[in-house]
């Protein structure tokens, strides 16, 4: 059974099925587009250097990377695809997602904040393939890691460029097509020219509103509902009860046992999404790190507000006091409509798309430094001067950029599933390779090649041939999670029977990387000729938890 055989397919291209046109959402959609413009001119002085185009100097603030992490995940996949999902298969499929998200935030930072803020000091890494590489030291697991950087990009670029469609026709008075043309003009020009800097800058601006948008938006359809939250629960109890189900992951209820499995996969993956791993090496004082955690964990619970819509919108169609679109995605939108006046609406539509485009331009960034800084400079060898980085960094970001938004345009399934496809790509291979690689000193350069393509591939066949050919897996079952799991078991496996590139093969400041203390303790070396083929002399550094 496929998620789309549970819930309607998404109408993009054509008619939402919500009504609604306010100029004061116009006006503030142009001020934030003028704004996020402005932000991109404004950045685009700093970009002199790779390391300010593709790592922001590395001079990020915790409040800054913290809001900017949340702010790229909690995205138009978060905020209109789960709550259309939600409505469509239950609470008990919010609940999950509301508790565990925070938690892989959690566990992120724990797995790798420390070792990769390091990394990014000592090697001058700058992407998650520059990670792969110095844990196995191999071009082929680079490769691997370019590979899925692009490729998982796209498909979770294309689940936000589809919910920007949507949004962006229900203010203006165009189609979804024109809307996401609109917004892809605008997010491609102020990440082009200003970089990961445009990025966590805007980032910060966009988390804000999200969770002011959050608050304003459960208030209002909270209190306007008719009957308030008592009404909302008494008429889902009557009409439909399985709505409210808790089933141990929905084995008796309308959630499939298999998709609240995936999401829950999806959950504990957060370490593997290459944005997270980037903003490490850019954040100014390690110390501050278990700070950002919390902050990044408690601006999302408060963005996971938005859902709050779900269970409503169910309940004014089942009265008939709400119209039904006919459409999933449209119940965050409808509910905002129906419940809020006009200048909440505006405001919150606005925070969506503000949701999706800081989204965007940290992964078409991350795109592009996969293509120049990982593929041609690092594996290939090209000698590129800073301004011919920069350069051919912002054409390799209209090209993906390009390709996601036709991706958008013609995806048949839902903006979850699309989402959830890109994410299971970056899952399959960064997740083992950095995540667990750098927490476990037996994984080893064959696990890695085999168990992250492994993933990689069926992650392509069963995610998106579940959409494009029609392919069907049982109790709801994503396909891209289905492959995260069968990589991961490839991925250990073969490191159990191998040994090349393990951790007594590494370089000595990658073996300290590895043993250094996830929270506090351990030493870090600076990384010494040796390291590139030069004379070992050690230079001690001071504690990593004093920096």
């Amino acid at each position: 059974m496929t998620l789309s055989a549970v819930t309607p397919l998404q109408t993009w291209g054509g008619d939402i099925g919500v009504e609604y046109y306010s100029p004061t959402a116009v006006i503030f959609l142009v001020i934030f587009s003028v704004l996020m413009v402005g932000i991109g001119v404004l950045a685009s002085r700093y970009q002199t250097n790779r390391e300010e185009y593709f790592a922001a100097g590395r001079r990020g603030g915790v409040l800054v990377i913290a809001l900017s992490m949340f702010a790229s995940i909690q995205s138009g996949w978060g905020m209109v695809g789960v709550t259309g999902t939600g409505f469509a298969v239950g609470v008990e499929y919010l609940i999950i997602v509301g508790v565990g998200t925070p938690l892989g935030f959690v566990i992120s930072y724990w797995l790798l904040g420390r070792k990769m803020r390091m990394l990014g000091e000592f090697r001058d890494a700058m992407t998650a393939p520059d990670a792969m590489y110095y844990r196995f030291q191999d071009e082929r697991v680079r490769l691997l890691g370019v590979a899925s950087v692009i490729l998982g990009s796209m498909g979770y670029l294309a689940a936000q460029y589809a919910a920007l469609g949507i949004i962006g026709a229900l203010i203006l008075p165009v189609s979804f097509f024109e809307a996401l043309v609109l917004g892809l003009i605008v997010v491609g020009f102020y990440t082009v020219v200003g970089g990961m800097l445009a990025a966590i800058w805007s980032d910060a601006i966009q988390g804000a509103m999200m969770v002011i948008g959050a608050l304003l938006s459960t208030f209002f359809i909270v209190t306007n509902y008719p009957g308030g939250t008592s009404g909302m629960v008494s008429t889902i109890s009557t009409n439909q009860p399985a709505f409210f189900d808790f089933t141990l992951l929905g084995m008796n209820g309308i959630a499939p046992i298999g998709l609240l499995l995936s999401v829950i996969v999806i959950q504990f993956t957060v370490a593997g999404q290459p944005h997270a791993i980037t903003k490490f090496y850019m954040i100014r004082d390690v110390s501050l790190l278990r700070w950002g955690a919390v902050i990044t964990a408690v601006g999302y619970m408060f963005t996971a507000l938005y859902w709050v819509a779900a269970p409503f919108v169910q309940a004014g169609i089942l009265e008939g006091a709400v119209p039904d679109p006919g459409n999933p995605d449209a119940t965050l939108p409808l509910a905002l409509v129906e419940f809020a006046p006009d200048i909440v609406v505006a405001f919150v539509l606005t925070a969506v798309i503000a949701a999706i485009m800081s989204t965007s331009n940290a992964f078409l960034n991350m795109s592009s430094a996969a293509v120049v800084h990982d593929f041609f400079i690092e594996h290939r060898g090209r000698e590129l001067t800073d301004d011919q980085e920069v350069r051919y960094g912002r054409l390799t970001t209209v090209v993906v950029l390009v390709a996601a938004g036709v991706i958008a345009a013609t995806f048949p399934g839902l903006i979850f599933v699309l989402g959830a496809a890109g994410w299971a790509i970056f899952a399959a291979v960064i997740f083992p390779c950095i995540a667990v690689a750098y927490n476990w000193k037996g994984a080893t350069a064959e696990g890695a090649l085999w168990g992250s393509g492994t993933g990689l591939v069926l992650t392509l066949v069963l995610a998106y041939g579940a959409e494009y050919l029609g392919l069907s897996l049982p109790m709801g079952i994503l396909g891209g999670q289905l492959a995260m799991v069968v990589g991961y078991v490839v991925f250990v496996t073969v490191s159990l029977a191998t040994s090349t590139s393990d951790y007594e093969d590494l370089d000595r400041d990658i073996q300290e990387i590895v043993d250094l203390g996830r929270i506090r303790g351990g030493r870090v070396s600076a990384p010494t000729p040796a390291t590139d083929g030069g004379t070992d002399v050690e230079t001690a550094e001071p504690d990593a938890t004093d920096r």
